[in-house]
Parts: C-alpha cells; structure tokens; sequence
C-alpha cells in the first residue's frame, strides 16, 4: 500500500497548475471530510490518466462544489435529489457528492438516496476497483480507505461486486463489468461471472429503461477495446451479431457505434430522428452493396445514394470496398446541375403536383443516361412522352 500511497501524492503533488492539483489545493484548506473516490484513484493506481475527478464529503456537497466552481470557474450543474452537483471544465468534469446510502426500491430502477458514511458510500459502489478513497482535506489527507480490498484485486486484475444482489440491483453493472474487463485487460472473478450470467438469464437487462441502455451501449463503443466487448455481448447472449458484422464494424470507423445498433434489435432504444436515420441508412446501405453487381446506369447509381445521409455515404467505400467506384460516381453525378427545373414545367402548362416530381426525375435521368446537354431535346422528350 506503501507504494500506492506515494504515487497518488506525486499526482496530487505535481503540476501545481493542474485542475487536480488546484482541486487538491482547494480541499486542503477546509475541515470537512473529503476524499477521492472511483476512477480517478483506480487509473492512478494503474499508472493510467483520467478526466473525471469524483470526490465523496462529509458535509453540504452542493454548497462546497458552488464554492470550488467560484475558484475553478467552469459551468456548474446541480442535482439535488443525489445531493451532488458537476463542474465542467475543458477535458475535465468534476462531480462532488455527499457520502451516502442507496437503496434500490426494485431491480433496474435508480436508487433512492439518503446521507451515509464513508463505508456506505464505498459499499454502494459497483466493482471493488471503483470503491477506494484517498483522503484530501486537512484532517486526512493522504489517508487510503479501502474496506473491500480493491488496490489488491487491481494488482491482480480482477473484477469483482461488493454483494451478491449488485447485478440486481443494477443490471447497467453487467455492461460495465465487461467494459473494464477488456480497458483494463482484466477477467471477471469466477463468482461476479456466475452472478452476471445469472442475473443475465434472468432477465435483468430487460428491467432497464431503454435510454440506459442506450447509454451504455455508447460507452462501450467510444472505447479502444469496443471490439473485444462486442464479442463479449455475443458470447453472453445479451446482444448478438455475427462474425460477418464483427468484420463490417472494425471499419465503420465515426459510426461504429450506429452501425452496431442497425446489427441488433433497437427497436426500444429511444433514438433521435437522425440516429435513426443514419441507422437505417446504414441497414440500407446493405442491401445497396448485394445490389450494386446488377447497376449499370448513372441513374441507378445516383437514385440508390440520393436518400442516403451524407456520414453514411462517407463511409460506405470503406465498409464495402467494392461500392468504391459507384461511390465515386455518386459524388460526381451529385455535382451535376439539372438543366430542368419546375419553372421549365411550369412554362409548359404543367401545375405543381405529383406529375411535377415524376418529371423533373425522368429529366435529370435523360439528361445523365442518355448524355442530353440541351434543355430544349429534354423538353422535346418530355412532351413526347
């Protein structure tokens, strides 16, 4: 513990202009209990870096963090009924807490919150590299808490819950536990696995609102390891693709993670209308890539790429390498100007309606299939029919 100790004080000690050194700076003045708890000491420990800094207090955490916000400046967020509050500051967010108890009222809700000590506070967290503390105020400064035996489990790798019901209680666990296992290159301890995987077959992630597990799923496909957690959500039967998709998603680069929603049932994730959108641009863009063999014409190119999200289209070489060609065609055609507009058809006696959409198609196909440079012969095909 010796050596943990030494370096969490040489990352509190150094750069004296740092946001965490500032931070340190600020709490070491005050009486108040205060530690620092979660990921910033586990990445730490790992020698990793980290741009969250989560602190625990004994005392009013909402009126402490308006006072860090006056010195650190940043923009301020309070929640009230979790009795924490945020600052945001470039690359770094801040989140101060009350030490507190959580009690679940059932499974896959959020938990209810009520004051608690330190030991409480460690108690309700997820995994026990999450649930050490390093004391920063006067009175303790330098002190490492950590009841569960977390700095020992990091030394070996290892992802373990505090209890028995923590899947339960929190089914988002099971994705975080996968999610840390392939960051940090670790294995779930044999008795978390069986607890996961039963509460896996029991339904748990069902009970979860479908915006939280959108949200996990968002986490886990920003990360580096996103891949090997993929493949973990297949081989636990949470979420299943196959090995074609596996390929597909390797290069689906700044949508990955919307190419991974149209290889699953989103159905009950709440998505906006423009992740929507890409989603099924990209479930269309497979149908494109089987179709394109038998597409010959500069229409049919242009009319299958024209609904498509430009990101999607962005992509779509790479993904299938063999639409490279078509994708380029797209992108000249696109730049294209159509020689006939609706005033064109307006002045030959066509009102706006249906036919005027129909028209102005078959114009631009005649003039890109069949090379017709002349408003006037497009008009004259127009009009003969």
């Amino acid at each position: 513990m010796k050596n943990d100790l030494e370096r969490l004080k040489f990352l509190v000690g150094k750069r004296r202009k740092s946001v965490l050194s500032r931070v340190i700076d600020f709490f070491s003045r005050i009486d108040i209990p205060s530690y620092l708890v979660g990921g910033i000491v586990r990445d730490t420990i790992l020698g990793r870096r980290s741009f969250d800094i989560d602190i625990t207090v004994s005392g009013d955490s909402i009126r402490i963090a308006q006072l860090l916000q006056k010195r650190l400046k940043g923009r301020l967020k309070v929640y009230k009924d979790f009795k924490t509050a945020s600052i945001e500051l470039p690359k770094v967010r801040i989140d101060v807490a009350r030490t507190r108890k959580e009690f679940y009222p059932s499974p896959g809700h959020l938990p209810l919150v009520k004051p608690g000590t330190l030991f409480d506070d460690l108690k309700r967290r997820d995994f026990s590299i999450n649930a050490i503390a390093f004391g920063i105020s006067k009175k303790n400064f330098g002190e490492i808490i950590d009841p569960f035996g977390g700095i020992e489990d990091i030394k070996k790798g290892v992802i373990r819950v505090l209890h028995n019901k923590s899947f339960i209680d929190d089914p988002t666990r099971i994705f975080r536990a996968l999610r840390y296992k392939n960051r940090f290159n670790f294995t779930l301890e044999p008795k978390t696995e069986d607890l996961m995987r039963e509460a896996i077959d029991n339904g748990m992630i069902s009970l979860l609102s479908g915006q939280r597990i959108l949200n996990e799923l968002e986490l886990i496909l920003s990360e580096d390891s996103f891949l090997e957690t993929v493949k973990d959500l297949t081989d636990y039967e949470i979420y299943k693709i196959d090995p074609e998709d596996m390929r597909l998603l390797s290069r689906a680069g700044p949508l990955k993670f919307h190419f991974y929603l149209s290889c699953i049932d989103c159905s009950k994730l709440p998505l906006s209308l423009d992740d929507k959108k890409i989603v099924n641009d990209l479930k269309e863009l497979r149908r494109i890539a089987l179709l394109i063999k038998n597409t010959k014409r500069d229409s049919e190119i242009y009319f299958l790429f024209f609904p498509l999200n430009e990101k999607v289209i962005g992509i779509a070489a790479k993904l299938y390498p063999e639409l490279r060609p078509r994708v380029k065609r797209y992108k000249f055609l696109k730049k294209v100007k159509p020689l006939i507009n609706g005033n064109d058809l307006k002045k030959m006696g066509i009102k706006p309606g249906p036919e005027f959409k129909k028209l102005l198609k078959k114009a631009f196909v005649l003039q890109i299939d069949e090379k017709i440079n002349a408003k006037e012969e497009i008009i004259k095909r127009l009009k003969d029919g």
